[in-house]
């Protein structure tokens, strides 16, 4: 019956044991269940960033594209003048070449 008693007391005591390292292991699963929380939080506000990011990518290309298209509008507009010009200089470079070998025969 000692024996017994031991026996039971051995159990009992070794029962209490892994009671207590569940318990550790509860708690080490909840804390790891928060950092997961943690993580999460973090990543869905990284997520947010890179969304807001990537729209700002896109206005500021956007701007840059009419920016440039703006520029190439311009640039065209002042070549056509530009060539306007050099069309007229060079009809009065013709009428003056024609007149100095019309006066210098």
């Amino acid at each position: 019956m000692t024996e017994m008693r031991a026996d039971l007391s051995t159990i009992s005591q070794k029962v209490d044991e892994l009671a207590a390292k569940q318990d550790e292991l509860a708690a080490k699963q909840d804390e790891l269940a928060a950092k997961q929380d943690e993580l999460a939080a973090k990543q869905d506000a990284l997520a947010a960033r890179q969304e807001q990011l990537e729209a700002q990518v896109a206005a500021l290309t956007r701007e840059v594209r009419n920016g440039l298209d703006d520029q190439n509008r311009k640039l065209d507009a002042f070549n056509n003048r530009l060539l306007g010009f050099e069309v007229t200089i060079r009809r009065l470079d013709d009428r003056l070449h024609d007149e100095i070998l019309a006066r210098t025969r």
